[in-house]
C-alpha cells in the first residue's frame, strides 16, 4: 500500500526561486521519506544563456558556389 501519495496534500507545494542576478536557480521541494517522515530537498542549479553565434554572409555565400577539384566528384 502506498502511503505516500495518500499523504502528498499534507506537503507545501515546490517553490522556484530565481535564477537570480548570479545565475543560480533554487528549486524547494517536500517528500516523505522511507520512514514517514516530511523531508526538505533543496536544489541549486546555476542557469547560463548560451549565445547564439551570427554566421558571416560571405560564409553563407559560400557554401552556394559550386564544388570544383576533387570535391567536385566526391558524393558527399
Amino acid at each position: 500500500m502506498d502511503e505516500d501519495g495518500d499523504l502528498d496534500f499534507l506537503l507545501p507545494p515546490k517553490q522556484v526561486i530565481g535564477p537570480g542576478e548570479n545565475g543560480l536557480k533554487t528549486v524547494i521541494e517536500y517528500k516523505f521519506n522511507d520512514e514517514g517522515s516530511k523531508v526538505k530537498i533543496t536544489t541549486k542549479s546555476r542557469v547560463r544563456k548560451l549565445a547564439s553565434a551570427r554566421p558571416n554572409k560571405r560564409a553563407i555565400e559560400r557554401r552556394s558556389w559550386p564544388k570544383f577539384g576533387d570535391a567536385a566528384n566526391e558524393d558527399a
